[in-house]
C-alpha cells in the first residue's frame, strides 16, 4: 500500500509541473515546480521586482510544506518586502499547517511592521481554511508539557476564534493553568471568541480570584468580551470592583457596561466607584453607568458632581454618560452646558454629543451650542452642528448660525451645518435665506459637503424650487453619488418635474 502510494504521489507531481530534485544527495528532499528549484523560487522572492515577487509567491502553493523553512528563513532578511512576500507565500501553502498558523500569528503579534502587515492581510482569508485537526492540535497543545507551547496555542486559539465546545472547554481549563502566560492568554482567547464562549463563563468567574493581577483583568475583560450572556459573572464582578488592583476594577466596570441591564444591581457600586482615587476607574465607572441607569437618579446626580473632575479624561466619559441616561433634566443641562465651555476639547466634544444624544429635550442648552459653532477647536462646531440639528424644529432659532457655519474652514463641520438643516427642515419652517446658502454649498470642493447640502434641500422639499436648475446640472456631475442624491433631491423638490438622473 505504501509503495503504491508513492507512486501516485510521483504521478501527480508530474502531471502539476511539481517534481523532486534527486540528483544532488545534499538536496534529495528539495521540490521543483516548472523545472525550477525551490532555492531558485526563493531567490525570485529576494529581487526587488515586484511582479517576479507576485509570480514567486503563488509558486509555493504547489512547492507546498517542505518550503516553510526556507520561508521561515526569509522572515529575518533585511528587506521589508522580501519578509511581506514570505508571509504571503506561506499563506498559499494548502492545506493549512499548524506550523504556518504559528508562524502568522506570530508576525500578527510582532514588533515589525512590514511582517505585521503583511500577516493581517492574509489573515482574514487563512483562518477559515484551518482544518478541525489543526484546531484540534492546538486545544491539545494546551496541555503540553512546554510552557511555551501552551501558550502559542491559546494565541494561535484567540486568533482562529472557534467555538467547537471542546475547544472552549480546553481554553476553560486553561484558566488554571500553573503559568500565569498561559492563563492570561486563554482568557484573552475566550474574550476574542466572545459570545460564543458564554460556556466558559464560570471558569472566567474563578479566573477572577487569581492570584495573577493580569489575569485577573484578562478574565474580567473577557467577561465584558461575552456580554450580556455573562450575566451570572455579575455578582463575581461587583466584588471585582474592590480589587486592590485599579486596572482589575476598571475592567470590572467596563465589563458591567457590557453586560448591560442584567448588570443594574451593581448601580449602587457603580455609584461609589465614582469616588475611586483612581481617573481611569472613575472614567469606567461613568461610563458604564451611562449604559445601565437610565432610571437611576441617585446615579444621575453622581454624575452631575462628577463632571468637575480634575482629570479631563474623566469629564469626557460623564459627559457622554449623561448623554446616555435620557435625562435632560435642569441639573443635566446645566452641567453639560458649563462642560461645552470646559478648557480641554475633548470634554467640550463629548459634552455638545451628550445633549445632541438627548434630542429636542436639550433645547435650554440651544444658545451654548451656538457659541460652540464659534469654538476654536473643528470637533467641537462640528458636534455643536449635529446637536442643534438633532434638537430639531425648536432649533429653528439655529439658522443664522448655521448658515455661518456653511462658510467654515473645516470640510466636516460644513457637512454637518448642511446636515443640521435638513433635519431641522424635516420638522420646520426654512427661511428664504437658508434655502440660498444650501444652493450656494453646491458649489463646495468637498464632495460630502456637496452632498449633504443637496439632501438638506431635499429634505426642505417644494420650498426649495430655486434649487432646481443647479440640481438638474449636477445630474451630469461627475461622481456617480452626487447625481444620485440630485435626483433624489430632485424628486422631492419638483416630483412631476421628472428630473430623474439621465
Amino acid at each position: 500500500m505504501q509503495r503504491r502510494g508513492i507512486r501516485y504521489w510521483t504521478v501527480a507531481c508530474v502531471l502539476v509541473g511539481f517534481s523532486w530534485a534527486g540528483t544532488d544527495p545534499l538536496r534529495a528532499e528539495e521540490p521543483v515546480y516548472k523545472g525550477r528549484s525551490l532555492a531558485d523560487w526563493v531567490g525570485d522572492l529576494k529581487t526587488p521586482s515586484p511582479q517576479v515577487r507576485d509570480k514567486a509567491v503563488q509558486a509555493f502553493h504547489s512547492l507546498g510544506p517542505l518550503a516553510i523553512p526556507a520561508l521561515q528563513g526569509l522572515l529575518k532578511d533585511a528587506d521589508p518586502g522580501v519578509r511581506q512576500a514570505a508571509i504571503r507565500a506561506l499563506s498559499v501553502i494548502i492545506p493549512v499547517r499548524k506550523e504556518v498558523v504559528l508562524i502568522v500569528v506570530e508576525a500578527l503579534h510582532g514588533n515589525d511592521p512590514a511582517t505585521q502587515q503583511a500577516a493581517a492581510a492574509v489573515w482574514t482569508g487563512l483562518k477559515g481554511k484551518v482544518g478541525r485537526d489543526v484546531i484540534q492540535a492546538f486545544a491539545e497543545d494546551l496541555k503540553h508539557e512546554t510552557t511555551d507551547v501552551r501558550q502559542k496555542a491559546a494565541e494561535a486559539l484567540a486568533e482562529i476564534r472557534s467555538v467547537e465546545q471542546d475547544v472552549l472547554q480546553a481554553l476553560a481549563g486553561a484558566l488554571k493553568d500553573e503559568k500565569e502566560g498561559v492563563r492570561q492568554q486563554a482568557a484573552d482567547a475566550i474574550g476574542a471568541i466572545g459570545p460564543e464562549a458564554a460556556g466558559t463563563v464560570p471558569a472566567l468567574v474563578q479566573a477572577l480570584k487569581d492570584p495573577d493581577t493580569a489575569t485577573r483583568q484578562k478574565a474580567a475583560r473577557a467577561v465584558g468580551q461575552v456580554g450580556p450572556k455573562a450575566k451570572e459573572a455579575v455578582p463575581a464582578l461587583a466584588l471585582a470592583l474592590k480589587d486592590a488592583d485599579p486596572g482589575v476594577r476598571q475592567e470590572a466596570a467596563i465589563a458591567l457596561g457590557k453586560i448591560g441591564e442584567g448588570a443594574k444591581s451593581t448601580v449602587p457600586d457603580l455609584v461609589l466607584m465614582l469616588k475611586d482615587p483612581e481617573a481611569t476607574v472613575r472614567g469606567a465607572a461613568a461610563g458604564t453607568l451611562g449604559m445601565i441607569v437610565a432610571q437611576a437618579k441617585e446615579a444621575v446626580r453622581a454624575l452631575v458632581q462628577l463632571l468637575n473632575d480634575s482629570e479631563p479624561g474623566v469629564r469626557v466619559k460623564v459627559a457622554d454618560a449623561l448623554g446616555r441616561t435620557g435625562q435632560a433634566g435642569p441639573d443635566v443641562l446645566a452641567a453639560l452646558v458649563q462642560a461645552l465651555a470646559d478648557k480641554d476639547e475633548a470634554v467640550r466634544v463629548s459634552a455638545a454629543s451628550a445633549v445632541g444624544r438627548l434630542g429636542p429635550a436639550s433645547q435650554d442648552a440651544i444658545a451654548a451650542l451656538e457659541q460652540a459653532l464659534k469654538d476654536g477647536d473643528a470637533g467641537v462646531r462640528q458636534e455643536a452642528a449635529k446637536a442643534i440639528g438633532k434638537i430639531g424644529m425648536v432649533a429653528e432659532r439655529s439658522f443664522p448660525v448655521l448658515v455661518q457655519a456653511l462658510k467654515d474652514p473645516d470640510a466636516n463641520t460644513r457637512e454637518a451645518a448642511a446636515k443640521a438643516m435638513g433635519m431641522i427642515a424635516l420638522v420646520g419652517t426654512v427661511p428664504k435665506d437658508v434655502i440660498q446658502a444650501l444652493i450656494h454649498l453646491l458649489n463646495d470642493a468637498d464632495v460630502e459637503v456637496k452632498k449633504s447640502g443637496i439632501r438638506a434641500l431635499g429634505e426642505i422639499g417644494p420650498k426649495a424650487a430655486d434649487a432646481i436648475p443647479v440640481l438638474r446640472e449636477m445630474l451630469k456631475d461627475a461622481d456617480p453619488n452626487v447625481r444620485r442624491a440630485a435626483a433624489v433631491a430632485l424628486s422631492r423638490i419638483d416630483p412631476g418635474g421628472g428630473g430623474g438622473e439621465g
